[in-house]
């Protein structure tokens, strides 16, 4: 095995160990790999976002992480890991919305992502303001919205139980057996 073919699997170990969530020894690896090629081989955005990722989470760079991440985006935006980082990132500096749109974009080329489907439910959806000229922060939008969420759970048990007391009553009927 020459020299090219173990960077090679350098490279796949440490993004494997980085989707495992073991970030320190990806970042660790993906440094070495860095060290090792230099500036001599053209890298593919996977590296660069996996080691923005690792980079931000392991030693705080986070502006230095976000900016490689944008950087494997606009290399290769075909990959939706890419996106799955870049939206981790944005949501590590509190950016909500950009990191919305990047989990969309992921999901628009691999709609069955696992990491990117769980990051979206994770952060979850908001639903539009009760009163939209107003802000979010507005006192009317967040009382308004504490309540409506308070009632659609309400709702969504009351549902729930009709539904159940409806199978139930089906249950107590005899089968119709056609012949």
């Amino acid at each position: 095995m020459d020299e090219r073919d173990r960077t090679a699997e350098e490279f796949r170990q440490a993004v494997s160990l980085c989707r495992d969530g073991r970030w320190r020894e990806g970042y660790d690896r993906l440094a070495a790999v860095a060290r090792a090629l230099e500036k001599s081989v053209k890298m593919p955005g996977l590296f660069y976002s996996f080691l923005g990722a690792a980079m931000a989470r392991c030693e705080g760079r986070k502006k230095e992480g976000l900016e490689l991440c944008r950087y494997a985006v606009k290399l290769d935006p075909r990959q939706p890991d890419n996106y799955l980082n870049l939206a981790s990132l944005y949501l590590m500096h509190g950016r909500r919305l950009p990191a919305v749109r990047a989990l969309d974009r992921g999901l628009a080329l691999s709609p069955r992502h696992e990491g990117l489907l769980a990051l979206r439910t994770e952060i979850g959806i908001r639903r539009p303001p009760l009163v939209p000229f107003l802000s979010r922060d507005n006192v009317l939008n967040v009382l308004g919205g504490r309540l409506r969420h308070s009632l659609a759970g309400r709702w969504d048990l009351y549902r729930e139980r009709r539904l159940e007391e409806r199978e139930a009553e089906n249950d107590d009927e005899e089968p119709v057996i056609y012949v």
